[in-house]
């Protein structure tokens, strides 16, 4: 049982790495998070219903909540909202973003990874510029089950995203790019109900912050919808 654990462990290890490594020959001219710069926090399997409050440090403070609701079989939408003080000379701002996710694959007896499909849009406004943010990308990981109901959930997020800002840099103008980045994280399952997501997500995007992120949420489902 243990040797057969740690292969899955190794299996996930292994596609993380390589995953990352994908990401990270795409130029590094600008690269960011969702729709600002903290991680996804995204597990590679779809949602009932969640609700996670989180603190992201890193690039100054930023304070996010995100929904995540159920729109058919492994299907979910989400929402994310929050407030960020970047450091340094930058006035505060607030960001928003919308997206889904959908399972390309779950885990089975023939190949242990979960794989969710994910596309977003998001926007923050604050210091007399609007930023864009048009992210598409795969949540890649593996659940193991541990004793007492819990689970610890393993993943990596590579991403590609569109990025835009208006009335940005020394002369008020607009820009655009494409960009990479990806978040490597875990989530702990403490109950059917609770748990802990942290994650980090590697950056460089001269739109939206250069500084590497790292971010601890609390996740809640209703008692209604714990999937048996």
């Amino acid at each position: 049982m243990v040797c057969s654990a740690w292969q899955r462990l190794s299996q996930v290890s292994v596609a993380a790495m390589v995953l990352a490594a994908s990401a990270a020959v795409v130029p590094l001219e600008a690269v960011g998070a969702q729709a600002f710069n903290y991680p996804a926090m995204q597990t590679p399997r779809a949602s009932t219903r969640d609700y996670t409050g989180g603190i992201v440090g890193g690039a100054g403070t930023s304070f996010l909540f995100q929904w995540r609701e159920g729109a058919g079989a492994g299907l979910h939408w989400q929402l994310d909202a929050g407030f960020a003080d970047p450091k340094g000379q930058v006035d505060p701002l607030v960001f928003f973003g919308g997206g889904l996710g959908k399972e390309l694959t779950r885990a089975s007896a023939d190949q242990p990874l979960d794989v969710l499909f994910t596309a977003a849009v998001g926007a923050a406004f604050g210091g007399n510029a609007t930023k864009f943010r048009v992210p598409l990308g795969v949540s890649v990981g593996h659940t193991f089950d541990l004793d007492q109901g819990m689970s610890l959930t393993p993943f990596v997020h590579p991403r590609l995203s569109v990025d835009a800002c208006g009335r940005c840099g020394p002369r008020n103008d607009s820009r655009s790019t494409l960009s990479a980045n990806f978040d490597i994280g875990g989530h702990w399952q403490v109950n059917r109900q609770f748990g802990v997501r942290v994650a980090a997500s590697f950056s460089g995007s001269d739109l939206v912050g250069t500084d590497e992120t790292v971010a601890i949420g609390f996740n809640w489902t209703p008692a209604g919808l714990v999937r048996r």
